[in-house]
């Protein structure tokens, strides 16, 4: 509800309306609409009290909006009495674009404190109230979760350590550990054309449970079938490995990277096998 105050001054009246005239306490703001509809005359800016400035004991001015039609002043409560009391906010001359001056003026607004008072002393029969004391929380469920998670997380570790560095280890069939073996020794930056061809060797020697050499290699392919779709591969690892160990004139041998294909390649045969 809107309380409003009318008011004349050079035969301009001016209309004014207020949010709240009462229950307003410290820091409270509270908005003086002034009504410009009844004169077309515009107000000058100049002539406007100064912002962010304090007016009496009360009342301190923050900002003014000038519209069209209206000026709204922006209070804010910046001091209250002992007991509730009514006060007046500021009366001002603004000039018109005419150069006659108007009178906004002043209404009435029912300030007080926001704390209950008694006794001709007021605040002081007012008792502090103590700080709440701090509720205490018990850390012992917390702690005895936190360790069985660390417990359950250790022996996780623990299963897959044994796992991958011992059970699936001993239980890695002959050319998955060969890619495993030129996995880990690229990582490592130390793994050589010799060794990837080394190591793909193991793998068929493991495989076939004895020395596979060049001529031996129709009789590993009888004796494995799953190899055979690989037999133009494998034959020609073979002839570049012979051709650069046991040639008087070495020749270069298989690169890397087609003895980690060709490893891969056995691997998933074996897999299926």
């Amino acid at each position: 509800m809107l309380f409003i105050t009318s008011a004349m001054a050079e035969e301009q009246p001016l209309t004014i309306s207020v949010d709240r005239t009462w229950g307003l306490f410290l820091g409270d703001e509270v908005n003086v609409n002034v009504d410009l509809g009844t004169t077309d005359i515009q107000v000058d800016k100049s002539s406007l009290p100064q912002e962010n400035k304090r007016y009496g004991t009360w009342l301190y001015l923050k900002t003014i909006d000038v519209e069209a039609r209206q000026l709204v002043f922006h209070y804010q409560v910046v001091n209250v009495p002992l007991k509730n009391t009514t006060i007046a906010t500021p009366k001002f001359d603004v000039k018109g674009s005419d150069e006659k001056w108007m009178t906004i003026p002043e209404t009435a607004l029912t300030i007080g404190p926001a704390l209950a008072v008694s006794g001709d002393d007021g605040l002081a029969d007012i008792k502090a109230r103590p700080d709440m004391k701090p509720m205490l929380i018990t850390t012992t469920e917390t702690m005895q979760q936190l360790k069985l998670f660390a417990g359950i997380a250790l022996l996780c570790g623990l299963i897959l350590a044994f796992w991958h560095f011992g059970w699936k280890t001993k239980h890695r069939q002959p050319f998955a550990q060969a890619v495993h073996n030129l996995s880990r020794l690229k990582w490592q930056r130390s793994l050589t054309n010799d060794d990837a061809s080394r190591i793909l060797h193991t793998a068929f020697n493991h495989t076939a449970g004895t020395v596979v050499v060049y001529g031996e290699i129709d009789k590993l392919l009888m004796q494995f079938p799953w190899l055979s779709p690989l037999e133009k591969d494998i034959k020609l690892f073979y002839t570049q490995s012979e051709q650069h160990f046991f040639a008087r004139k070495a020749e270069q041998g298989a690169d890397i990277e087609s003895v980690r294909k060709l490893a891969k390649a056995c691997r998933s045969k074996e897999m299926l096998a």
